[in-house]
């Protein structure tokens, strides 16, 4: 089976060090084993429970190996696991979609080879956590990276939804003038949902921000020119859309061209990867978000060697996030582990 990265994760979105820069301009969140951000929860008592075993052996089930963003990731993951001595295997599909089928194969294989940890990206919960449960069996440590739906891992690493949200909030906030919001998204429940939340919740600290209305496109990027059109008509004083899916971008940057609002309504959404440079340019991006995807790789290495060795780790790793705007842009790119 094969299946599009799901709209609302579009990871490429997702500097070493957290960049202080002015809440008007640009927001930074970084993970527990960084600098701010929201204090990381206590580690499982599952995850402490599997120490023991030393891991020679790591094979990360890619499930984009030539995508820009999960390439990095690969390669920073390779190198954290060459400086603990773990030989580094990597496998995944080819071309710019997920086969959820060969990466369960992968993963399979992974197991029967009794290799010392597995890293993933989990697709769903209903196939991926059984294999997590295979693979906890055999005595196999289980990371995932941009996970949170599957439940049998040793440990998660990538962004928080709810930091997601909580920073969005804060960089509208930024933005000179009453900041008239409404939200695409994919759904009501999941990410989408604790994004939203999170970013209601937020905006309730800014009297310079109003929540106008969300609307669900569930996750066909096909419905985003008429929906967002749509939010605009319903609501003549909208200024802002919101999106926490990047494939989103080019839908709502047309239908803001085809309404004549450039200028008037803008956008902040998700990934550089999207879109989004061009419609910065383009003044219809106010802002979008980056991932480190370095630290993404590197965390599940570091987090399994302190499970391997007994050491107390988050459950779920939050990794640094950023909003660029026009004029930072520039600044949190230029290590390239921004992205």
């Amino acid at each position: 089976m094969r299946k599009s990265v799901p709209s609302w994760y579009w990871i490429g979105a997702v500097a070493a060090a957290a960049l202080a820069v002015s809440a008007c301009s640009n927001s930074v969140s970084t993970t527990a084993s960084g600098a701010s951000g929201a204090s990381a929860p206590a580690a499982s008592a599952a995850s402490a429970a599997s120490a023991g075993k030393p891991i020679t052996s790591l094979l990360f089930v890619n499930p984009l190996p030539d995508y820009p963003a999960w390439k990095t990731i690969g390669a920073c993951m390779q190198q954290e696991a060459a400086k603990d001595g773990i030989a580094f295997t990597q496998a995944g599909p080819t071309g710019n979609n997920v086969d959820t089928t060969q990466m369960i194969n992968e993963i399979q294989q992974g197991i029967a080879n009794k290799v010392g940890a597995i890293v993933t990206f989990p697709v769903s919960a209903p196939q991926f956590d059984p294999l997590f449960a295979q693979a906890r069996q055999a005595g196999i440590y289980v990371g995932t990276v941009e996970g949170g739906q599957t439940t049998g891992q040793n440990v998660n690493a990538g962004t928080s939804f709810e930091q997601f949200g909580q920073l969005a909030a804060k960089t509208v906030a930024g933005k000179p003038g009453h900041q008239y919001v409404a939200f695409l998204t994919e759904g009501p429940t999941g990410p989408d949902a604790t994004f939203v939340k999170a970013f209601t919740a937020t905006a309730k600290q800014y009297p310079n921000i109003t929540i106008l209305d969300t609307r669900y496109d569930s996750g066909n990027v096909t419905q985003s020119v008429d929906l967002a059109t749509a939010m605009m008509t319903a609501h003549p004083q909208l200024n802002m859309i919101v999106t926490n899916e990047g494939a989103d971008t080019p839908g709502i940057v047309a239908a803001i061209k085809q309404k004549g609002e450039v200028g008037k309504v803008f956008l902040t959404t998700n990934s550089i990867y999207s879109g989004s440079v061009p419609g910065m340019k383009a003044g219809i991006v106010y802002s979008f978000l980056l991932q480190n995807m370095c630290q993404i790789g590197t965390a599940p290495v570091d987090a399994l060697v302190k499970i391997s060795k007994g050491q107390p780790v988050p459950v779920n790793i939050p990794t640094q996030i950023a909003f660029a705007t026009q004029s930072t842009l520039a600044k949190l790119t230029a290590s390239g582990d921004m992205q």
